[in-house]
């Protein structure tokens, strides 16, 4: 792993320490990691250093910003940490990255997530050393083109020109999942892989007819298209939407409500899944503990900055209906709080 653990402790602390646990050698109680909880004792050593990685996504969409926040918090509240985060192509990216190790810690779409755990999808091999350690917000598909075009539906874009999201990403998938059960392919449309930033500006320049993002809501580059342009909000037909979900289990119906982006006057039927905070399996169960506790108690001062992560101030959603087992950490925590 990136992660760099500078462990500021004699030999004799690492040895008492060595199960996660004891006092120091010196007899001196350090700090607890989660005051009040009965996950780590008042005589628990101090933790070291820790510096974790927190793979993102392109700054035009959610993953980023919601990345942004929970590192912030680890880093504010969670003694010895400090989280840096680095933007990625999304969430398959994501998921390699943290079972190989190359972050510690990431954001990724359910669907993308359970591909990832099982080998399934463009995955080669089960990731199986991926867990759960809470949800974020929910990510909905969500197609923009301006308003002159006309169009009102996704399947209006047979043989037009569509950002579908970076190569590999989870917007790419979720769009070719949706164009899928509408004959539209590369054989037959122009679809770019750019993103979400990129794509709706270029929607705006008119180089492409529409763009989609795979996001939690508003997502910014719709938003800032918005903001400039009179652009339409692309709806889905009922018996689509019942297609794509009956084709991958991670996803559910949801909606993009009115008014969420300037001048878009009316609700539009979508699908979306709930977006994971993943970390390897193997990370310390006591630093995962207090991640979650931390995650948990800051969701109203993050859903203050930032209304993408609402859905997180309902302890439900942030640890219940995962796709995936939850990390050994994340579920002792969880379950101390009668949240599991």
């Amino acid at each position: 792993m990136k992660r760099i653990f500078a462990i500021l402790l004699t030999a004799a602390m690492l040895i008492s320490a060595a199960g996660c646990g004891g006092a120091s050698s010196s007899g001196a109680p350090a700090p607890a990691a989660s005051g009040g909880s009965s996950a780590a004792s008042e005589s628990a050593p101090a933790r070291g250093n820790v510096i974790m990685t927190f793979g993102t996504g392109d700054t035009g969409g959610s993953l980023y910003p919601a990345g942004a926040a929970l590192s912030q918090v680890w880093t504010n509240n969670v003694q010895g940490v400090k989280c840096n985060t680095q933007t990625s192509t999304g969430s398959f990216q994501n998921v390699q990255d943290v079972a190989n190790g190359e972050v510690d810690v990431a954001v990724a779409t359910a669907d993308v997530v359970l591909n990832g755990y099982s080998g399934a999808g463009k995955f080669t091999q089960a990731l199986d050393n991926v867990r759960v350690i809470g949800a974020v917000y929910t990510s909905v598909s969500s197609g923009v083109a301006l308003k002159s075009s006309g169009m009102e539906y996704v399947h209006d874009l047979l043989g037009k020109r569509v950002a579908v999201g970076p190569a590999a990403s989870a917007t790419e998938n979720s769009t070719l999942d949706a164009f899928n059960v509408m004959g539209i392919s590369k054989d037959n449309t122009s679809l770019e892989n750019l993103g979400l930033g990129d794509g709706a500006d270029s929607v705006g320049d008119g180089i492409l007819d529409a763009a989609f993002g795979f996001a939690g809501l508003p997502i910014g580059g719709q938003l800032n298209l918005a903001a400039t342009k009179e652009i339409v909000v692309l709806d889905y037909t009922q018996e689509e939407i019942d297609k794509i979900l009956a084709g991958n289990s991670a996803y559910i119906q949801s909606k993009i409500p009115a008014n969420t982006y300037t001048g878009q006057d009316k609700e539009t039927k979508t699908f979306g899944v709930k977006c994971l905070i993943i970390v390897s399996a193997d990370m310390d169960e006591a630093l995962v503990y207090d991640l979650c506790k931390a995650m948990n108690e800051h969701t109203a001062e993050m859903a203050a900055g930032n209304a993408l992560l609402n859905e997180m101030t309902d302890p439900s959603f942030l640890c219940t209906n995962m796709p995936i087992p939850l990390h050994d950490g994340a579920a002792k925590y969880y379950g101390e709080q009668g949240l599991l």
